[in-house]
């Protein structure tokens, strides 16, 4: 067979043809294989997928791309990452937009952002009213309302630090006096935190045999738990008092929470059979003027003590808690012990000798109502 010479020199040239074209495109074949170009970033060899954007290709490596962080105005402490100047970016030494796309061997710098300080906004704010106590009797009688004060402050607006504040008018406060009584000799007699079985039930024993009333107040999660024992003081004669439901301190106390604490009260000892109460004993002593508007708003009538033997001391004894009530008794006095909280044995034991050696004085026992300082409330 007769070869074609020409037919020959075709397939050659078309087989060269080929390969040089196989050759040319398998860079870009691999290229597209793998997905990545080659680039450098911030001096460094680095890869990026095909046909990324800035943005799309800095989002794989974030801890480079960082915005600056947001300081407090007050000390400079971050208080939010990330907070402060964007990155500052540049392609082959350019600034350009996050949407560009990048080429094979593009340069790529960044830096990351300045960090940068909150702003700070004025505020006016309300002084609450502070609370005085004078004198030194037990029953608490408002001498004068007070007045909030009004401060205006700088703060932060993430933080939330005072950078600067100034009083623009001072507060006045709430004066509270403590009523004292006249010379008449009379005292009250007063339990706190029962009613507690085993020993207000003695107590009230002690006190039916020496006809003697006193006031007891009652915390509500006890009052539930005993009403038979309401319901006897209330039937001997004696008063039953709001002492909250769990004992908490009215001047730390959500206002909601403590409105709760003393309806709760009330409602239960009237299910118990009690009055509604009229007197009200802060747990601790403790009283405010936020608290005594809402005492004065449940139409309880707050009262303190004037005579502390500290019964409730583990050390506490029988002896002991006598002398400091007698020692400690004058006309009008309100003298504070108690029934429940934990073991009265020694308050129980004591109580006889109280009411004999005060009587033996020239003294009287009455409700807190008939205490001389203690005129009916006009709510």
């Amino acid at each position: 067979m007769q070869t074609n010479p020409t037919h020959t020199h075709r397939l050659g040239l078309s087989a060269i043809m080929t390969a040089l074209a196989v050759f040319a495109v398998l860079p870009l074949l691999a290229q597209g294989f793998f997905g990545r170009v080659p680039v450098v970033l911030d001096g460094v060899p680095a890869s990026v997928g095909v046909g990324d954007s800035l943005g799309e290709a800095l989002a794989e490596r974030p801890s480079l791309a960082r915005s600056g962080d947001l300081l407090a105005v007050t000390d400079g402490r971050v208080v939010l990452s990330g907070g402060g100047e964007p990155a500052h970016v540049r392609l082959n030494g350019r600034p350009v937009t996050p949407d560009v796309r990048i080429a094979p061997g593009d340069t790529i710098e960044v830096e990351r952002g300045a960090d940068a300080v909150e702003p700070t906004v004025e505020e006016t704010h309300a002084i609450s009213i502070p609370t005085k106590v004078v004198g030194q009797g037990a029953v608490l009688t408002m001498a004068a309302p007070g007045s909030v004060g009004v401060q205006r402050v700088s703060v932060g607006t993430v933080s939330g630090d005072i950078v600067t504040s100034e009083t623009v008018v001072p507060p006045e406060p709430m004066i509270l006096r403590r009523m004292s009584g006249d010379r008449k000799k009379v005292v009250a007699l007063t339990f706190d935190d029962g009613p507690w079985p085993g020993q207000t039930d003695k107590i009230l024993d002690i006190l039916k045999r020496e006809q003697v009333p006193a006031t007891f107040f009652a915390l509500g999660v006890y009052v539930k738990r005993h009403p038979a024992l309401v319901a006897r003081e209330t039937r001997e004669g004696h008063d039953v008092g709001n002492h909250t439901y769990y004992h908490p301190n009215l001047t730390t106390a959500d206002p909601k929470k403590l409105q709760r604490e003393i309806a709760g009260t009330n409602a239960a000892i009237k299910r118990a059979g009690g009055e509604r109460p009229e007197w009200f004993r802060p747990p601790m002593g403790l009283v405010n003027e936020q608290s005594y508007a809402l005492l004065k708003a449940e139409k309880v009538r707050p009262v303190l003590w004037t005579v502390d033997p500290q019964d409730w001391h583990r050390d506490a004894e029988a002896a002991r808690i006598e002398r400091a009530v007698v020692d400690g008794a004058r006309p009008g006095s309100v003298i504070l012990l108690h029934d429940g909280g934990g073991d009265r044995t020694e308050t129980i034991k004591a109580l006889p000798g109280i009411i004999g050696a005060l009587r033996k004085r020239g003294y009287e026992f009455v409700l807190l109502d008939g205490l001389p300082q203690a005129p009916k409330a006009r709510w």
